[in-house]
């Protein structure tokens, strides 16, 4: 079978990176890899990738990586021909392209529709999208769309898709440190721990303008930066706000070190912008998983999944000073930050909802068509049947 997977990143430096020994740049990458790696040379399996390096090369018997611009990955006169070209039998769409499942719609190609996306109406624009996307997808043969774990898996109502055509999915489990964590001592400054891409969205410069509020009200915060993205940009933030000695940029770091990372930090934050799509981030159960205290904005994609004040403290987001006054509790009232590490271990593990995706993707390849009836007891709809006690979106999160 010709295999399709369209995705962000580039499939082919990681393959060549961890098979030289490499390490990963987030979790569960060597395991997805692999997997999609291992379906080659019984297929014929090729990687589309939307990434900073366009090529086109052969990695091994079967398994083949194209990387392309942004640009091309959105654009239907660019995307359509490729694809016409690799001729797949079967579709694996990671991201919510239209012009990727169009194409798949018009040739009647086998799909299987894998996001990792939070949809909401909050505007005109929104609602446009949604419409495009939800067209799209239905034109398609698929036998479930699918999104990463559930406030993402439910949002896909919004799409008009039904609980049992929609299955969640998740990486592999993570076993959370053993001890709880006591609170740092007052003597030091306040260690803030942020990972991921180093971008507004993303809320970097709010994490820097809450160490400036702190810092001028007297508290002695550090942050410290982990991630792709333009560090010389926000190192001339952190200059600019007086505050250059207390932010430092690590650059990327090897996915095993983070959970250490934030180990060693006295919180991590979660500070995403609710203009910024993700499902439910990696960060979010690594900081679960080190038991340091989790600080996360109010995206939508989390609101549901954390229980602030049990689990995690919660800010709004694109709100610096909000964000700078849950720092600054975390530092005056220590039996707050013991109950939020003692907690983690039940939190994180209720955080996991869903199948993981390779063995979505093994399901899907082996019976396209659903004609086994793989997809009812995976669906959301087997999942409400089971009583999940933060399954639901809440009214003001269900939108238009």
């Amino acid at each position: 079978m010709r295999i399709v997977i369209v995705q962000y990143g580039d499939f082919g430096d990681a393959y060549r990176r961890l098979q030289a020994g490499g390490a990963e740049t987030y979790r569960d990458q060597r395991h997805t890899v692999d997997f999609v790696a291992s379906l080659a040379p019984g297929h014929e399996v090729t990687t589309v990738a939307i990434c900073d390096r366009e090529h086109d090369e052969e990695l091994g018997p079967g398994l083949r990586s194209i990387g392309i611009s942004s640009e091309a990955g959105w654009d239907r006169g660019q995307m359509r021909p490729l694809l016409d070209r690799l001729a797949p039998e079967a579709l694996i769409c990671r991201t919510p392209i239209p012009a990727v499942l169009g194409w798949a719609a018009d040739r009647q190609v086998l799909t299987l529709p894998s996001f990792a996306d939070i949809f909401t109406n909050v505007n005109l624009r929104e609602r446009l999208r949604n419409w495009r996307l939800a067209r799209a997808i239905r034109r398609c043969v698929w036998p479930c769309v699918a999104n990463h774990s559930l406030s993402a898996s439910l949002s896909l109502a919004r799409l008009g898709l039904r609980p049992e055509e929609i299955v969640p999915w998740d990486h592999c489990r993570i076993i959370p440190a053993r001890e709880t964590k006591t609170a740092p001592p007052p003597f030091r400054p306040f260690r803030l721990f942020f990972a991921g891409e180093l971008s507004e969205t993303k809320g970097v410069g709010d994490c820097i303008e809450a160490v400036a509020i702190a810092h001028q009200a007297g508290a002695a915060v550090e942050l410290v930066l982990a991630g792709k993205g333009d560090a010389g940009k926000w190192a001339e933030l952190a200059r600019r706000r007086g505050i250059e000695d207390l932010v430092r940029l690590l650059g990327v770091i090897p996915a095993e070190q983070v959970i250490a990372e934030m180990r060693e930090s006295d919180a991590v934050v979660v500070s995403s912008r609710h203009d910024h799509q993700e499902g439910l981030p990696n960060t979010i159960f690594e900081a679960m998983a080190s038991r340091s205290p989790l600080i996360a904005s109010d995206h939508p994609a989390f609101v549901e999944r954390l229980r602030p004040e049990v689990d995690s403290l919660r800010y709004r987001a694109a709100d610096p000073r909000d964000l700078a006054c849950q720092v600054q509790r975390l530092i005056r009232e220590p039996d707050l930050y013991e109950r939020l590490s003692d907690a983690s271990p039940e939190a994180l593990a209720g955080l996991y909802v869903g199948v993981e995706w390779s063995e979505m993707v093994a399901l899907f390849l082996a019976d396209p068509l659903n004609a086994g009836g793989w997809v009812r007891p995976l669906s959301l709809a087997a999942l409400d049947k089971s009583g999940s006690p933060r399954g639901r979106l809440a009214p003001q999160q269900r939108g238009a």
